[in-house]
C-alpha cells in the first residue's frame, strides 16, 4: 500500500508508452470524430440503460482492486455497466491523451492529475462540467474543488486529497535532548528551528536528522517559498509567466540547500527509501504526507506527529491535490458518466472513499469522515494528525499553479531543486530554471 500511495502523491512526468498498447487501447470502440451535441451533459431523474469505460491508476497492482467500487456503483445504479480499465501510473497520462485525442469516445470516465487539468481542458480532452456539477461546490473541500476550474469552467471532480504532516521519533529527540514539538496547528515549528533540530538529532546518532518523502518535488517544496510571501511559482495570463527567482523563492532554497549542506538531511534519498527508514527508526524528522500512518501502529516506532512548519515570519502553507474525474468530450455515454461521477464523489459521501480498498484522503468534508474511520486514527497520535489533516485541507492549502505548462514546469524546477539539494548557487539556479521556462513556455503564447 506504501508504495502506490506514494505514487498517488508525487507528480512525475508520465514516460511514453509503447504503439502498441496505445493502439490496443485506442480501438477498443468507434465513434464520432466531433463531440455530438446531441448528446450533452445532464443528470436524467431516471437511469439510462449503459456500458461506460473508466480508465483510472493501477492502484495496488491488482488490475481488480476495484471490484468493490465497481460493485457498489453497479447495485446502486443496476441498469449503468462499468469496464474498468487499470493503467500503471507512469503511464497513465500518455494513455489517456492518445485515446482521447483519437475522438472515438473511450474511455467515457478518467482518472486526471489535478495540475494537469487546465492542459486537459486547455487540449479539449474534458468535458465541461459546470452546467451539471458546479451546484455542488460546497460539497468539496475548497482547494480541491478549484484544482478543477480553468477559465472560469468546471473540468474535473476530485475524488481524492492529500496534505503533508511533520513525522518525529520520539525516542531519537530524547536521546538528542529535543522536547516533542506540538501538535497545535497555532505552534507549528519552524523550518529554521526544524533544520537546527535536525542536526542536533543527528549528531546524537540518528542516521537521518530530517528526511523529505519527496525531496525535490514541486509537490512537497511549494510551501516553502509560500510561505514567505511568494507566488505559486507563474502567474501572468495563463501563468504563463515563470516567477521562481523572486526573492522569496531565492529565500526558501538557500534554507533549503543549507539543509544538506549542513547534513541535518540526507542527500540521495528517494521515496521509496525515505519511508522505511523512517519506518525502521532511523530517522528523526520526516515530512510526508497522511498515507504513512497506517503503517506507523505496526512499525514499533514511538512516533509522533505534528504540523507541516512554516518561515519564522511566514504564514503557514501547505500542499495539496491528487485525483480528479473527468469525462472524454467524445463520450457516447455522457448521462451515464455523470451519473457515476456523482456518485463517485458525492453519493454516499463519496463512494469511491467509502468502498475503495485503497485508504485515501478524501476531498470533501463528508468523505473525510469515512476516511477518519482507519483504525490508526482511533490512536492517541492519530487523534492529533486527524485534527491536523482536517485544519490543513481547510485552512492552508495551497493548489499547485494551474497552467497549460505544468508537465514542463514540473520538470524544470524538480532539476533545478536537484541542483541546490546537491550544491549548487540558488539564486542563478533559480533564474536559469526561469529562463528555462521562458523558451519552454513560448509554444503557448504563439
Amino acid at each position: 500500500m506504501k508504495e502506490e500511495n506514494m505514487r498517488k502523491h508525487l507528480r512525475y512526468i508520465a514516460v511514453a508508452v509503447s504503439a502498441a498498447a496505445a493502439i490496443g487501447l485506442a480501438g477498443c470502440s468507434t465513434g464520432p470524430s466531433s463531440p455530438d451535441s446531441g448528446n450533452a451533459l445532464s443528470l436524467p431523474v431516471k437511469d439510462p440503460s449503459a456500458t461506460i469505460t473508466v480508465m483510472s491508476i493501477d492502484s495496488l497492482g491488482d488490475p481488480n482492486h476495484d471490484d468493490k467500487v465497481v460493485a457498489a456503483f453497479e447495485k446502486a445504479h443496476p441498469s449503468i455497466k462499468v469496464k474498468w480499465q487499470t493503467i500503471p501510473f507512469n503511464s497513465l497520462t500518455s494513455v489517456e491523451d492518445t485515446n482521447i485525442s483519437n475522438k472515438q469516445g473511450t474511455p467515457d470516465v478518467y482518472w486526471a492529475d489535478q495540475p494537469r487539468i487546465s492542459a486537459l481542458a486547455a487540449r479539449g480532452e474534458a468535458e465541461d462540467l459546470t452546467s451539471v456539477f458546479s451546484k455542488y461546490k460546497s460539497s468539496f473541500d475548497a482547494s480541491p474543488y478549484e484544482s478543477g476550474i480553468y477559465n472560469g469552467k468546471l473540468w474535473a471532480l476530485p475524488i481524492e486529497n492529500s496534505t503533508q504532516l511533520l513525522y518525529y521519533n520520539k525516542d531519537l529527540l530524547k536521546r538528542a535532548g529535543i522536547t516533542d514539538p506540538s501538535p497545535d496547528v497555532d505552534r507549528r515549528m519552524t523550518w529554521e528551528e526544524l533544520g537546527d533540530l535536525a542536526l542536533k538529532a543527528k549528531q546524537a546518532g540518528a542516521v537521518n536528522g530530517l528526511s523529505f518523502g519527496q525531496a525535490n518535488t514541486y509537490y512537497q517544496l511549494e510551501p516553502l517559498p509560500v510561505s514567505l510571501g511568494g507566488s505559486v511559482g507563474a502567474n501572468g495570463k495563463g501563468n504563463l509567466t515563470p516567477d521562481i527567482d523572486s526573492a522569496a523563492w531565492i529565500k526558501a532554497f538557500q534554507w533549503y540547500g543549507k539543509v544538506y549542506a549542513s547534513g541535518a538531511a540526507a542527500k540521495g534519498q528517494t521515496y521509496s527509501t525515505t519511508d522505511p527508514d523512517f519506518l525502521a527508526g532511523k530517522t528523526a524528522f520526516e515530512v510526508q504526507g497522511p498515507w504513512l500512518l497506517p503503517q506507523l501502529p505496526s512499525s514499533g516506532v514511538n512516533w509522533g506527529v505534528a504540523p507541516m512548519p512554516k518561515f519564522a515570519g511566514g504564514k503557514a502553507v501547505t500542499p495539496d491535490g491528487s485525483w480528479s474525474l473527468a469525462i472524454n468530450p467524445f463520450s457516447k455515454q455522457k448521462a451515464a458518466s455523470a451519473i457515476f461521477l456523482k456518485w463517485m464523489a458525492i453519493d454516499e459521501g463519496s463512494g469511491y472513499i467509502k468502498y475503495s480498498p485503497v485508504t485515501s484522503l478524501a476531498a470533501s468534508p463528508t468523505g473525510k469522515k469515512i476516511y477518519f474511520q482507519n483504525d490508526v486514527f482511533a490512536t492517541p497520535e492519530g487523534r492529533n494528525a486527524e485534527a491536523i489533516i482536517e485544519h490543513e485541507t481547510a485552512k492552508t492549502a495551497v493548489n499547485r499553479v494551474g497552467t497549460v505548462g505544468y508537465i514542463e514546469f514540473e520538470t524544470i524546477v524538480g532539476k533545478a531543486f536537484s541542483d541546490i539539494q546537491n550544491g549548487a548557487d540558488v539564486e542563478s539556479t533559480l533564474k536559469q530554471a526561469s529562463a528555462d521556462l521562458t523558451v519552454a513556455w513560448a509554444k503557448y503564447k504563439s
